[in-house]
């Protein structure tokens, strides 16, 4: 099943994510403006504080990776529920 979902995962970030950010592109492109600009801000105050920056950017990627894959596993298990209705 590990195969099949990294399958999916990988055919769902190439083909399906893009076309469903379209609507929401003009928003998350300012976002991460807002995030730049920020970051630059709080480098600007210490070493320290780069170092944080850093790991306060990793951490939220694997909470959102891992948020991504269970919404993916979601979807299909919605899906298969449904298929067997009909």
């Amino acid at each position: 099943m590990s195969d099949l979902m990294d399958d999916l995962t990988l055919y769902a970030a190439e083909n399906l994510i893009p076309r469903f950010q379209q609507e929401t592109a003009a928003q998350t492109r300012a976002a991460w403006r807002k995030v730049d600009q920020l970051v630059e801000q709080l480098k600007a105050l210490s070493p320290e504080a780069d170092r944080y920056l850093e790991q306060l950017h990793s951490e939220p990627l694997t909470i959102d990776s891992n948020h991504k894959r269970a919404s993916l596993q979601a979807g299909l298990s919605i899906g298969l529920k449904l298929g067997r209705l009909v």
